[in-house]
């Protein structure tokens, strides 16, 4: 058993829910409101569900970036930093799904203008870094 009381195979399970869940909201187009509902869901999941919200910046669906977004953002414990500054430098991690990031970072109280991040590509000039990234207009490029 694990320190939270789940055993690596409930571990594994749960895990496989969450991608299917995922799966299940590709490509639609979600109100504020049901993407707080699919936030509470992933924190009431908990650790577990970490793993797949980070596999969400991979993508480049609009949809499943607001809803990892504002999961992480709501986080309390464990913050994820390292695997998401990780992502950061991943060339495969496109550049919303960066600048997201970095709000998830900001709303961490990390410096986003650190000289830790300075050596990153990222365009950022297209997206609204303070955006509330929940899926509205804010969240997209221009």
């Amino acid at each position: 058993m694990s320190e939270v009381g789940v055993d690596s195979a409930e571990r594994e399970r749960i895990r496989e829910q969450v991608r299917e869940r995922f799966d299940e909201l590709r490509g639609r187009d979600l109100t504020d409101a049901e993407v707080d509902a699919e936030v509470q869901s992933l924190l009431a999941i908990g650790e577990p569900a970490i793993p797949i919200i980070l596999e969400q910046f991979k993508d480049e669906d609009e949809t499943l970036l607001a809803v990892a977004t504002q999961a992480l953002k709501a986080w309390a414990e464990p913050r994820p930093v390292e695997p998401l500054m990780a992502l950061l430098r991943n060339p495969d991690v496109g550049d919303l799904a960066k600048a997201l990031i970095l709000n998830v970072l900001k709303k961490y109280g990390l410096n986003v203008d650190g000289p830790e991040l300075l050596g990153l590509s990222i365009d950022l000039e297209d997206y609204q870094v303070d955006s509330s990234g929940n899926g509205g207009t804010e969240a997209r490029g221009s």
